[in-house]
């Protein structure tokens, strides 16, 4: 038996409504999304271990003056394994991205272990700091003061060095531009870039695996407000343009796992009772059942998985129903 996945959603649950008023923390949010902001990544290490380092793509990085000292600052969400290593250090470099570094600002918004894998970079002899390669340009800094304020710190750091980057494939100065961002009304740098870079086929292959896929139907959710109906098309054809585009005989749409994972996700969302809402990892991390691609496992058959049926229609599970809530495990 098939039944339309949207309506399966309204026929499990009532939708939830949101509130038509803006408080003055959104209707500043969505005035700085209209401004266009560089992307940044500030990177450290240990000094006693050169080898521990850590990089974050960072919000509202300024340069404050330039005497009788420069001075910039920038933004480290709290609490961070890049905060705790920032503070232990006291120095970093700022490193200006270019155009052609989408997959550098995509690697440094995430906390995974391995984020300097497969990104050019060195350890300056100086300083031991690693520097992103194909910048801008890169800024050596120690910390002068740091202030915490909300989620966030502000950190204000006076430049002791500049590198000249030069960006670009070709290695030119005039071929550099910098990476600017812009929120489509709704994203952070980090998701704003990465859904730009998904959009445009942008990204190695390697890239697109089960949580890739996540996170783009995941920012798509938001984009709409949950609206599952609005949604759904956009998530379908962005995973049906890539699986044409990456075809090596395994990757093929499934359209019974893409719509029991937009109805997970959707579930999630409405559960979730984390502080900031633009934070995936922080969505990610409460809702553990997302990240297993074998969750599915426990709804459904590998006969009726595997079959042509529920390949191209959505199917309700034959082994346990859908969900009607899921657990926020840092609630």
């Amino acid at each position: 038996m098939t039944l339309g996945l949207f309506s399966t959603i309204k026929t499990l649950r009532r939708l939830y409504s949101s509130s038509s008023t803006l408080s003055v923390t959104d209707s500043v949010r969505a005035m700085m999304r209209k401004v266009p902001q560089p992307v940044v990544v500030v990177t450290t290490s240990q000094q006693d271990d050169p080898s521990h380092r850590r990089g974050i793509t960072v919000s509202s990085f300024t340069s404050l003056c330039l005497h009788p000292e420069p001075m910039v600052s920038f933004c480290v969400r709290i609490p961070s394994r890049a905060s705790d290593l920032l503070h232990s250090s006291g120095s970093m470099v700022v490193n200006m991205l270019s155009q052609d570094q989408v997959p550098q600002s995509i690697a440094f918004s995430s906390p995974q272990a391995e984020q300097f894998k497969n990104i050019p970079f060195y350890d300056d002899s100086a300083t031991g700091l690693p520097v992103l390669m194909g910048t801008l340009g890169s800024m050596h800094c120690n910390k002068v003061q740091v202030i915490t304020t909300g989620d966030h710190e502000l950190w204000i750091a006076k430049v002791v060095k500049v590198d000249e980057g030069v960006g670009g494939q070709r290695g030119t100065r005039e071929e550099a531009q910098p990476l600017l961002y812009y929120e489509r009304g709704y994203r952070a740098v980090g998701e704003e870039v990465f859904m730009t870079a998904y959009e445009d086929c942008a990204l190695d292959t390697r890239h697109w695996m089960h949580r890739a896929h996540l996170r783009m139907a995941w920012n798509y959710l938001r984009q709409v407000d949950g609206d599952t109906v609005k949604a759904g098309p956009l998530i379908k054809q962005q995973l049906k343009i890539h699986f044409d585009r990456n075809r090596d005989g395994q990757l093929r749409y499934h359209e019974t796992i893409t719509g029991f994972y937009i109805y997970m996700i959707d579930l999630a969302m409405k559960t979730y009772h984390g502080k900031d809402k633009d934070d995936f990892f922080d969505f990610m991390e409460r809702f553990p059942v997302l990240a297993n691609p074998r969750s599915i496992q426990h709804y459904y058959s590998p006969a009726l998985l595997k079959s042509k049926s529920a390949q191209s229609s959505f199917l309700l599970p034959d082994l346990h129903p859908l969900p009607l809530e899921l657990i926020d495990t840092n609630k």
